[in-house]
């Protein structure tokens, strides 16, 4: 069966406490509910985009831990339709572990225990069922691996001549310098406002595009910009779109863990299926909004949910 996503990151078990308020350094609030579900950067994407791509389009490499964690991750992934042959089990790590305190505005504070996911090796790269999955591919999304296997993936893309969106998330903290002699032939680099400056060691966004641009020239630049929307940087010109109003739509945000991945899941799934980068993004957009309304990190849309409801949002 032909594949459209390949998506390189993390798995996580999600530990989601739900608080009034944020505590601050020192303090004891008290959790209203907690929530136990799957979630990690990329079981994220992979299934932000099977669920507009459909069964076995999308293709995870990741790590799990031999462990009741990692047995429950890779059966939530089938069921969500994502090929999980590239997903390997190792025996001496424990599965990844986020721990995220959200409060009753939907905004979150992250800890996470990587296990498993630091374990992704170079030698993994190169087994002939993982080869094959990028041979076949259309489009490759690496998120945030090990260090030492991120450069070699985008050089495999390189090699490969496959579009390539490239979201380095904790990687950013490397350094863009780290990176420059890798960042040749990238299509798409996605990054939250944050992780721009800090990557860039720039003190403004302006200054962080020119510094991206400086590296690769021929890259488009896409930075989340959380409740404001999101910027769009393509050889010199910018768009910025605000994000969608979810009262419009009759809903309310929940929790805005997982939205920055459901935007980059939808949009890679529109662009394998053809749409302009502008109304990939606008596809994105919609798709972030809607997971926020609802309290899961999974929470992404189904492609039929995703387009009614930007069909009434445009109206």
């Amino acid at each position: 069966m032909p594949l459209d996503l390949v998506v390189t990151g993390a798995l996580n078990w999600d530990i989601n406490l739900f608080v009034k308020r944020l505590p601050r350094p020192g303090e004891e609030v008290v959790v209203e509910k907690v929530d136990r579900v799957p979630g990690g950067k990329g079981g994220n994407v992979s299934v932000a985009a099977s669920r507009i791509l459909g069964q076995r389009k999308v293709a995870l490499l990741a790590c799990v831990g031999k462990d009741e964690i990692g047995r429950k991750q890779l059966s939530i992934l089938k069921q969500d339709g994502v090929d999980v042959s590239a997903v390997q089990t190792l025996i001496k790590l424990e599965s990844g572990q986020a721990y995220i305190t959200v409060d009753e505005k939907g905004k979150n504070n992250i800890e996470t225990h990587f296990g498993a996911n630091a374990g992704l090796r170079r030698d993994h790269i190169m087994l002939p069922e993982v080869q094959n999955l990028f041979g076949n591919c259309r489009m490759m999304v690496v998120i945030d691996p090990p260090r030492h296997v991120a450069g070699r993936i985008l050089s495999e893309g390189r090699r490969l001549r496959r579009s390539v969106l490239w979201h380095p998330g904790v990687l950013t903290r490397f350094g863009l310098e780290e990176f420059s002699g890798e960042m040749e032939g990238l299509d798409y680099l996605v990054l939250n406002e944050h992780e721009a400056l800090a990557f860039a060691g720039a003190r403004s966004l302006a200054e962080s595009v020119a510094a991206f641009n400086k590296v690769a020239p021929k890259m488009k630049i896409l930075v989340t910009l959380g409740s404001k929307g999101f910027a769009f940087h393509e050889q010199g010109k910018q768009l910025k779109m605000k994000s969608v109003d979810l009262a419009k739509l009759g809903r309310k945000i929940v929790n805005t863990t997982g939205c920055g991945d459901a935007f980059v899941g939808a949009f890679a799934a529109y662009k394998v299926l053809g749409l302009t980068d502008i109304e990939a993004l606008k596809h994105g957009n919609m798709a972030a909004a809607l997971k926020a309304g609802r309290p899961e990190t999974r929470g992404s849309p189904t492609r039929k949910e995703l387009e009614e409801f930007y069909q009434k949002y445009s109206a």
